[in-house]
């Protein structure tokens, strides 16, 4: 990266695709895996300012982090870029800060950028930058940056912060916990792929019928939920009525605070062979006709109230189609229209999920 760009005739947008993203991805950051890039995530605020003082001028307090990238249910760490012409100043400090301290984010660290100028700061002190550099620099702060910032790094800064096995996994909780219910309701659900955007899917509701709330060796909160499977969705015809999903989470303790939530996450990826039989909506029980590859990733945020973990739920899966046949892409084509080989899903919702 040290070939200076032509800042005179970039714009932010240049600054997140040439210069960030590729840091982002050297620190061992890529999408649809452990060590995950999130982009443009929508965050709402209850009250406080986002990053600017005219309260008449901006009474919509949402904002778009434009990276979020984390080690699921280790940590978070947050990226604000602006454009070449904009000066790093305190405002633009205060405005990345309420994105890393928000509470279904709470970040470790920020990184601000203009592409001339970089900033990393701990989100829990804004006096002083914890390293700061510019572009011409930025080779020679890379390990000092992956020292802090990379995967291994996040890991280890979690595991020093583990507790011990047996402690409460909250104020008025045990140690371990069952899940004896509960619902997820899926509030809205849309795609880019012809193939996945059944809108029978907006409303549905899914009981949680089992489960268990624990800690792992290294000191995280696992929490495993299974839930009924539903008729309407595309699943794997194996004879069993219930999957089952664990979320991790990096928390001391379960929150029983609404306005400071504990964040759980989940990372899957299944692929369903070509000929295996599963049920697909409007179509009914049949042999798969082509190789899909599912890599989904959920993240649930909530507290605990009146025994039951209750909260809200983004999910996102990135899709896969191979090994489909010209003669099955022209069935498919006649009915979906033009069938390509990737595609994408997003998802939110809520849940309430019973404890004892």
């Amino acid at each position: 990266m040290s070939t200076t760009p032509d800042f005179a005739s970039m714009n932010e947008t240049d600054v997140r695709e040439i210069i960030v993203r590729p840091l982002i991805e050297s620190l061992g950051y890529r999408h649809g895996t452990e060590a995950y890039i999130r982009t443009e995530q929508t965050l709402r605020y209850g009250k406080a300012f986002l990053g600017r003082k005219n309260p008449a001028r901006d009474p919509d307090l949402v904002g778009r982090a434009d990276y979020i990238c984390g080690v699921i249910s280790f940590g978070k760490w947050v990226v604000e870029v602006k454009s070449p012409t904009e000066p790093l100043s305190q405002d633009t400090v205060e405005q990345a800060h309420t994105y890393a301290a928000h509470p279904e984010i709470a970040a470790s660290h920020f990184l601000l950028t203009n592409g001339r100028e970089f900033r990393l700061y701990e989100t829990s002190r804004l006096d002083s930058p914890t390293l700061a550099w510019s572009f011409r620099d930025i080779d020679d702060n890379l390990l000092r940056l992956f020292n802090i910032l990379s995967p291994a790094a996040v890991r280890k800064r979690a595991k020093a912060n583990s507790v011990d096995s047996g402690k409460p996994l909250g104020k008025g909780l045990n140690s371990r916990l069952q899940v004896v219910g509960g619902e997820i309701i899926y509030e809205e659900h849309t795609g880019n792929h012809p193939l996945f955007q059944d809108s029978s899917v907006n409303g549905l509701r899914l009981p949680v019928v089992g489960g268990s709330v624990s800690r792992t060796e290294d000191g995280r909160i696992v929490g495993r939920v299974e839930v009924s499977k539903p008729a309407p969705i595309l699943f794997v015809g194996d004879g069993e009525s219930s999957d089952a999903y664990d979320f991790y989470s990096a928390s001391e303790y379960i929150s029983d605070e609404p306005q400071h939530p504990t964040i759980f996450q989940n990372l899957v990826t299944q692929v369903t062979a070509a000929g295996r039989q599963i049920n697909f909506p409007g179509l009914g029980k049949f042999a798969m006709p082509f190789e899909l590859s599912v890599s989904s990733f959920t993240e649930a945020v909530g507290y605990v109230a009146d025994g039951k973990f209750v909260g809200t739920m983004r999910l996102s899966y990135d899709l896969e189609v191979s090994k489909m046949t010209p003669r099955i892409r022209q069935l498919l084509a006649h009915r979906f229209g033009h069938i390509p080989d990737s595609g994408h899903m997003t998802g939110a919702g809520r849940f309430e999920v019973s404890l004892l």
